[in-house]
C-alpha cells in the first residue's frame, strides 16, 4: 500500500489572552474605563500616575485628512505590543504626550456628563459562557462569539445568514460557507435563555414550545397554532384557527394560555432587570457652525499613565546582581513593568481606534450633524467603516456599541449613526430612515376605511423608485409600530 503525502494551507486565527483584554478595553465606555485603570493601577505597583502633566487645550480632529495611515495598523495583532522596548520611553513624561487622560477642569466639562439608562450586556455574557462550555473547534467559537454579538437588545438574529457569511469570509479572508454557520447558529439556539437567536417571534416561540419535557395536548395545539396560523393569530382570525384545528373554544383558549406564559423576547428579561442608570461621558463631541462640523475627542478625568521610575531602577539594580533572591525579584519586577508598558500601549490604541472610527462616521453622515434630521442619515454599516479604516468589523461594532457623540441634539450613541440601506430603481443607495419615512406618509394620506394593504403600499413605492418586497414593507411596520390593515380600517360612519 503506497503511502501518498500530500501539502495543504489552513488558515486559522486564535486569539491571545492579550487580545482579549484589548477587546474588552476597547468596549469600555468612559466611566466603566475609569474603574478599569484604577483597579490595574491597585494590581500593579508599576503603573503610576503622572500627576504633573498638564493637557493642552484640544484641536478638533481633521475630518477631511486621510493622511494617518499608520493607525491603521491591524489592530488585534499583537504588534508593537511583543517587541523588545527601553523602558525609559515610558519613564519620561514628555514622552507621553500622545496620550492623556485628563481634561481642563472646568464647567463646560461637567455638562458633559449626563445620567442614561444603559443596557446591559449581562445575556451576552451569559451565552459566551455556555458557548466556552461547548466542545467545538476554535474557529467554531469564533464563528459563534460573532453570531452573539449580531443578535438584536431583544436576543433575535434578524440578519440574514448569508450575510453574516459574506463579512466573516471578508474579516477572515477564508471562505465561511453558510452550511457551518447554521450548525454554530443551531446549538446556540439551545442555550437559555431558550428562544434566543431565533429570526422572528415565530421560531423564538416554537423553540420554546418545543423544549417543554412534558409535552401536553395544549401544547401540541400552540405549536400547531404557532406553526400554521402565525398571520391569522396577529389578525385576531380566532374562529377561522379553531375552525382549522378542529379545536373547542376552551381547548384554543388553553393552546393561547401556553402561548401567553411564553417570552417573546429572550433577551429582554435579563436586559430589564440589570439595566440601570450610569453617567455616560460621552467619548466625542461634535460642534457645528453653519455648513462646517468639527469632531473633538473628550479625554476622560483622568492623570496621564506613567511606569514607575522606582520600578524600572530597581529591576535595571536587581537583574545585574548576583544574589538568587534578587534574581527572582528581578522576575517579578520585569513582569509588572511588561504589563504596565503593554496596559499603556493598549489604552493608545484604544483611543487610536476610536478616533478613526469615529471620524470616519461623522465623515459619511455631516449632513445629519449639520440639519439633525433622521432623513438625513446616509446608508451605512459596519462593513463600509471596516473597509474605510483598515479594521476589523467586529473592532468597529465594539466601539459603535458602547461610544457617545455630545452633539447640540443631546448624546448620541455611535452605533445609531449606522443605518441599513438599499438600492432604488436608479441604482442610487438609499437609507431604511428614508423608505420608513415614506411609509408613514403613505399610510398617513390613506382612507382609513380602506387602509392600504402591504401589496397596495409596495406599489404605491415602487412608482416612487423604491423597490421593496412586501415582506420587508411588513417588517418595517413592526418596527415602526403600525398595525396592518386590519387594525388601521376605520368604520365609514366613524371616520365621518
Amino acid at each position: 500500500m503506497a503511502i501518498i503525502q500530500t501539502q495543504s494551507q489552513k488558515q486559522t486565527q486564535k486569539l491571545t489572552f492579550k487580545q482579549i483584554q484589548l477587546f474588552n478595553i476597547v468596549s469600555l465606555h468612559t466611566v466603566e474605563l475609569e474603574q478599569y485603570i484604577a483597579n490595574e493601577m491597585a494590581a500593579n505597583p508599576a503603573l503610576e500616575y503622572d500627576l504633573e502633566q498638564t493637557s493642552a487645550e484640544e484641536d478638533p480632529i481633521e475630518l477631511e485628512n486621510d493622511s494617518d495611515n499608520e493607525a491603521n495598523e491591524d489592530f488585534v495583532s499583537e504588534g508593537k505590543l511583543g517587541e523588545d522596548y527601553d523602558y525609559t520611553d515610558y519613564m519620561d513624561r514628555d514622552s507621553l504626550d500622545d496620550y492623556k487622560y485628563e481634561v481642563n477642569n472646568n464647567a463646560a466639562e461637567d455638562d458633559k456628563r449626563e445620567q442614561v439608562i444603559l443596557e446591559s450586556n449581562h445575556f451576552t455574557k451569559g451565552l459566551i459562557s455556555q458557548l466556552d462550555m461547548l466542545s467545538i473547534s476554535e474557529k467554531e467559537k469564533q464563528l459563534g462569539m460573532y453570531l452573539i454579538e449580531s443578535l438584536d437588545d431583544d436576543g433575535y438574529l434578524r440578519r440574514d445568514i448569508g450575510e453574516l457569511a459574506d463579512e466573516l469570509s471578508f474579516q477572515y479572508n477564508v471562505v465561511i460557507d453558510e452550511a457551518e454557520l447554521n450548525s454554530v447558529l443551531d446549538k446556540i439556539k439551545q442555550f437559555d435563555p431558550l428562544g434566543i437567536a431565533a429570526k422572528d417571534l415565530k421560531e423564538c416561540l416554537l423553540i420554546q414550545l418545543k423544549a417543554q419535557k412534558i409535552q401536553t395536548k395544549d401544547t401540541f395545539n400552540a405549536i400547531n397554532i404557532l406553526k400554521d396560523f402565525m398571520q391569522e393569530l396577529s389578525a385576531k382570525k380566532f374562529d377561522l384557527i379553531r375552525s382549522s384545528l378542529k379545536i373547542s373554544e376552551e381547548e384554543f383558549k388553553d393552546a393561547l394560555d401556553e402561548i401567553k406564559a411564553l417570552n417573546p423576547k429572550p433577551a429582554g428579561v435579563s436586559n430589564e432587570t440589570t439595566n440601570k442608570a450610569v453617567t455616560i461621558i460621552p467619548d466625542f463631541s461634535v460642534q457645528v457652525d453653519g455648513t462646517h462640523v468639527e469632531l473633538y475627542l473628550n479625554q476622560a478625568k483622568q492623570p496621564a499613565l506613567k511606569i514607575s521610575e522606582e520600578y524600572t531602577e530597581m529591576l535595571n539594580d536587581y537583574s545585574k546582581s548576583k544574589d538568587k533572591s534578587l534574581k527572582e525579584a528581578s522576575a517579578f519586577i520585569k513582569d509588572k513593568v511588561d504589563s504596565a508598558k503593554w496596559f499603556i500601549e493598549a489604552l493608545q490604541q484604544r483611543e487610536s481606534m476610536m478616533v478613526l472610527v469615529a471620524k470616519a462616521i461623522v465623515k459619511h453622515q455631516k449632513q445629519y450633524f449639520i440639519t439633525g434630521n433622521k432623513n438625513d442619515l446616509k446608508a451605512l454599516i459596519l462593513k463600509n467603516i471596516a473597509e474605510e479604516i483598515g479594521s476589523e468589523i467586529s473592532t468597529v461594532s465594539r466601539i459603535a456599541n458602547s461610544k457617545y457623540i455630545a452633539t447640540s441634539m443631546g448624546n448620541i450613541l455611535i452605533k445609531d449613526l449606522f443605518v441599513q440601506g438599499m438600492t432604488d430603481s436608479n441604482g442610487e443607495i438609499v437609507s431604511t430612515n428614508e423608505i420608513k419615512q415614506v411609509l408613514i406618509n403613505c399610510i398617513e394620506t390613506e382612507d382609513k376605511t380602506k387602509p392600504l394593504s402591504d401589496e397596495e403600499i409596495v406599489k404605491l413605492l415602487e412608482k416612487k423608485n423604491y423597490v421593496i418586497s412586501r415582506r420587508t414593507i411588513a417588517k418595517y411596520r413592526d418596527e415602526l409600530k403600525i398595525p396592518n390593515k386590519n387594525f388601521r380600517k376605520i368604520a365609514e360612519g366613524a371616520a365621518a
